[in-house]
């Protein structure tokens, strides 16, 4: 029972409504300003070089002829000049094309890690945490950005292995001090997520929800840690770079706090809130998305436990007076998380108020647990309600860079199969654009083995949120010569739906295949993923995982060795079963794996 109640109040916690609304130059990083300075000394002790040399010839010419080295020397004054004005001219052509790649959004997946500690067979903690990885083609725009973030990714798994040693001891002396009492063993849980809040040309910015339950405690504790840095220059970003005078915060932070409880039991915030004004503000956890700053604080810090996690937003438009400039409303396209059941508000028509936009789940009568028979967009009074028998959904609104509004649901059947529905919101009234079956935001697990056993503690599962209405990842459930997920890039195209931005799917699967019987295949190249031309045998025994496909009629598959192995094109016919060369797929190969 203490499980159920624990587990209903976090889902409480976390279903609140978040970012409702309608700096200053951060300092250069220290890993950037030391190699700019060791460039400078180079470049000076280069030209001290330069100079010592050409004042050696110039001594030397002047004693065997002094009126050619004259001569000689304008000519070399010139060509010099000419150099160094071509040198600056080229620099300036290369600048846009810098400025170009700095452009590049950092976006990221999410690396998730997971624990567990088991006696006599029955788990007594269990926990998992998300880390941040930005996407190769960011990590390369973003170096000095993503070494932050690097450095952050130390500090949280550190602080969560920690919490997984306590509240596995909590446990341990649980059951010592309970043994007698109950046959059942109490259980530890932790849990780090990552919830995406802004990313585009100007800002990066992210929180951290902890939520944690030690052994007989009364419930869990949640708290919040806020990630933000600037795009432009990849460093952190500071109050006082965001707001003129931080002090001045406190009456507005309080007054929303008290508008958000009709002041009943945060009727003194303002003095409630000055511990952390004395304190220089530094336990604030705040986030900037597309319209302002919102202030997170914990239950218990703020107001009674029972109100849950309570939030404070400063928006751009309505008090600009408090806010430096620096950061503002970007004309990016953005994407933000929706909580089901939990009304997000948003400047849908862009006319400076605010509409009310939320994602419910529609019931069968009698069957208000198990399962949803509909999904329910609604904008105000309108509504669209499309049927579909689901037991979860993952709902989030994209706003593309030209101004449209979409809702993308993600919802959950028997063995998890996905299924994406969108909806266009036009002139504040929600319409159904389609569906994509077998498809939702791309995830894929990376399993670990040392001395040959799994290890949980090294594999790692991966996701990639929606970040990015003009670029994010899609994985779709296939069935070419086995089962699993494949994701490829897509923006959100004209009608709304997604666009692919790739032929090719990469294969999330550890599946390996060996051939039975020699099988033809068409070579690929591995630097290029394209398709040579040539044919090749495959001998009996040959190891082969997955690597790529079309999702219809070809799959790339890549020898174990993925440094110097090779890569080969198979061609798939799926009419009567699934044959490799007319060969039937468990004729052809040992280690297929057929899921629902």
């Amino acid at each position: 029972m203490r499980k159920i109640i624990m587990a209903t109040v976090i889902a409480a916690i976390m279903a609140c409504s978040l970012f409702g609304c309608g700096g200053g130059q951060a300092k250069e990083p220290a890993s950037q300003s030391a190699s700019q300075g060791e460039a400078v000394q180079e470049q000076d002790v280069a030209q001290g070089e330069a100079v010592q040399e050409q004042d050696a010839a110039q001594e030397e010419t002047s004693q065997e002829q002094q009126a050619v080295s004259d001569a000689a020397q304008g000519e070399t004054a010139q060509e010099q000049q000419a150099v160094s004005d071509a040198a600056q001219g080229e620099a300036v052509q290369e600048q846009p094309e810098e400025e170009q790649l700095d452009a590049v959004r950092p976006v990221f997946k999410l690396e998730s890690h997971s624990r567990m500690e088991d006696k006599d067979n029955t788990t007594i903690a269990s926990g998992s945490y998300d880390l941040v990885k930005l996407t190769e083609e960011a990590v390369m725009n973003h170096v000095y950005l993503n070494r932050a973030i690097e450095t952050e990714n130390d500090l949280i798994e550190e602080k969560y292995e920690q919490l997984f040693a306590e509240i596995k001891e909590a446990a341990e002396n649980a059951i010592a001090e309970h043994s007698e009492e109950t046959e059942e063993f109490p259980t530890g849980t932790m849990e780090g997520r990552i919830v995406p809040v802004r990313c585009d040309g100007e800002v990066l910015s992210f929180y951290e929800v902890t939520s944690v339950y030690y052994p007989g405690a009364a419930h869990g504790t949640v708290s919040y840690t806020g990630y933000n840095y600037s795009t432009a220059n990849e460093a952190p970003i500071t109050l006082e770079d965001v707001f003129a005078d931080p002090a001045a915060l406190k009456p507005v932070i309080a007054q929303n706090l008290k508008a958000q409880a009709d002041g009943s039991s945060v009727e003194d915030a303002e003095d409630m809130l000055q511990d952390y004004f004395d304190n220089e503000m530094d336990g604030l956890t705040w986030v900037i998305d597309q319209d302002g700053v919102t202030f997170l604080f914990e239950p218990s810090s703020i107001a009674p436990y029972a109100m849950g996690t309570l939030e404070s937003k400063v928006c751009f438009d309505k008090e600009p007076a408090l806010f430096t400039g620096n950061y503002k409303t970007s004309g990016d396209g953005y994407v933000r998380t929706m909580s089901p059941y939990t009304e997000m508000t948003v400047d849908l028509d862009g006319d400076g108020s605010e509409e009310k936009l939320s994602v419910t789940g529609v019931y069968e009568d009698g069957n208000e647990i198990n399962a949803y028979s509909g999904i329910q967009v609604s904008v105000g009074d309108q509504v669209c309600t499309t049927d579909l028998y689901c037991y979860s959904m993952q709902p989030c609104f994209v706003h593309t860079e030209d101004g449209r509004n979409y809702v993308y649901v993600v919802t959950g059947t028997d063995n998890d199969y996905p299924e994406l529905t969108v909806f266009e919101i036009r002139d504040n009234v929600p319409a159904l654009v389609g569906t994509m079956e077998g498809t939702g935001f791309a995830s894929a697990y990376y399993p670990a083995y040392v001395d040959g056993e799994y290890s949980l503690e090294q594999s790692s599962f991966q996701r990639y949120p929606m970040i990015d209405p003009s670029k994010f990842e899609l994985g779709t459930r296939m069935h070419l010569m086995s089962t699993y997920s494949g994701h490829r890039a897509y923006k959100v195209g004209e009608d709304g739906m997604p666009a692919p931005l790739t032929d090719y799917y990469e294969i999330d699967a550890d599946i390996t295949l060996t051939s039975l019987v020699p099988v033809k295949a068409e070579v690929v190249d591995l630097s290029t993923g394209e398709a040579t031309g040539e044919e090749k045998e495959i001998p009996v025994g040959t190891k082969l995982n997955f690597w790529r496909t079309n999702g219809i009629d070809t799959v790339d598959l890549r020898t174990e060795d993925m440094e110097i192995g090779e890569a080969f094109r198979f061609k798939v016919e799926t009419g009567d079963g699934q044959t490799v060369n007319g060969i039937k797929l468990n004729e052809a190969f040992d280690g297929t794996v057929f899921g629902g």
